[in-house]
């Protein structure tokens, strides 16, 4: 017999009173989330700032080394938003969890979401280039820049709604690494495939619910986030609590 599990709005709830009096850790931990970010968007270019095939191979394999590391930091941060829901105090310190916790684990599982993040973007790319080859000119006119951007973004729309679709069933993933320490990534993506089975609309719910505070916090210049990532992490750890019926 299924367990009724907890609306979008309980989660919320219980995210909020489990981070009164733990704000202050978390809001850190999300600074050096989005200082991360930034970094890992501008370093490649830095590092290879020529326009050539040479210049393009080691920006992406610097991009994937770094998205590796942040990957690691991101599991760091889940780990915190776990100890929140537990009424723990988290520590800062525990960013770096994942790195020592046999870190081969988290790295394989992100490794799996990447190739099929590629896999996805190799239809893109091929249309892109057959599209340019066939109606652009070597002039090209606005209209037809326009045309071809529209083109790429409309394929890349696609690409990434077909990627939520297939990834939304392994988002448990880094919780389960986090929590057990005998399992492997690709085991801990079976095992979130198998969590989420009858629950991914539920969950892409409770993360759309969100849009509205994301969006104020952008338009604070982004300091908003420093409120919205935690209560967004914990509420996802509440998720992912409540799958294992481990929520009273």
């Amino acid at each position: 017999m299924n367990e009724k599990k907890k609306t979008s709005a309980a989660l919320k709830r219980l995210a909020r009173e489990a981070l009164i009096g733990r704000y202050g850790v978390m809001a850190g931990a999300s600074a050096l989330m989005i200082a991360l970010n930034v970094l890992s968007t501008f370093i490649p270019e830095w590092v290879f700032p020529e326009y050539s095939i040479f210049s393009q191979v080691g920006q992406f394999i610097i991009s994937l080394v770094i998205a590796l590391l942040v990957s690691l930091f991101s599991a760091g941060f889940s780990r915190l938003a776990l100890e929140v829901s537990h009424g723990q105090r988290p520590l800062f310190g525990n960013m770096l969890y994942p790195f020592y916790h046999h870190p081969d684990r988290f790295l394989m599982m992100y490794l799996v979401l990447v190739v099929i993040q590629l896999i996805l973007q190799i239809p893109v790319t091929i249309c892109s280039q057959i599209y340019a080859r066939t109606y652009l000119s070597q002039t090209m006119t606005l209209e037809e820049a326009l045309t071809y951007l529209s083109f790429v973004l409309m394929c890349s729309g696609i690409s990434t709604l077909i990627y939520v679709i297939i990834t939304l069933r392994f988002v448990m993933a880094s919780f389960l690494l986090l929590d057990y320490d005998d399992i492997g990534g690709i085991q801990a993506l079976k095992e979130s495939s198998r969590m989420m089975k009858g629950h991914k609309a539920r969950y892409f719910y409770v993360t759309i619910s969100f849009f509205g505070v994301m969006l104020l916090a952008v338009l604070t210049c982004g300091i908003g986030l420093l409120w919205v990532m935690p209560y967004m992490e914990t509420t996802i750890a509440y998720f992912y609590r409540d799958l294992k019926g481990d929520v009273q």
